[in-house]
C-alpha cells in the first residue's frame, strides 16, 4: 500500500539526523544529487498500522537501517528510535 506523506516531515526529519542514522548513527552512505546526505524517512509507528505522519513519529535512517527495521522490526530497535525521537524532540 502506498500513504500520502507529509513531505515537510520527510525533510524536517532528515535535518534533525544530521547526516547521521538515527539507528547505527554511521554517516549517510552517501550524498544525493542535490548534495545533501542521502537518509530514508521512517515512520517508527508504521503508517500501514495507523502511525501517524509526524515529526514524533518519523526518524531518519540510512538505506540498510530502513531495509532492516522493514524486515526485522526488533522491539529493541524500536525502543530506541523511540528513545533518540523523544531526545532529539527534547533538544529543540
Amino acid at each position: 500500500d502506498q500513504y500520502s506523506r507529509d513531505q515537510s516531515v520527510v525533510e524536517h526529519v532528515k535535518r534533525l539526523a544530521n547526516g547521521r542514522c538515527d539507528l547505527c548513527g554511521e554517516k549517510a552512505p552517501f550524498v544525493d544529487k542535490k548534495k545533501r546526505p542521502y537518509l530514508e524517512c521512517h515512520h517508527i509507528q508504521h503508517l500501514a498500522k495507523g502511525g501517524d505522519d509526524t515529526i514524533s513519529n518519523a526518524v531518519a535512517l540510512c538505506p540498510n537501517c530502513h531495509r532492516m527495521m522493514h524486515t526485522l522490526n526488533r522491539k529493541r530497535d524500536v525502543e530506541l528510535l523511540q528513545m533518540r525521537v523523544k531526545t532529539r524532540d527534547g533538544n529543540n
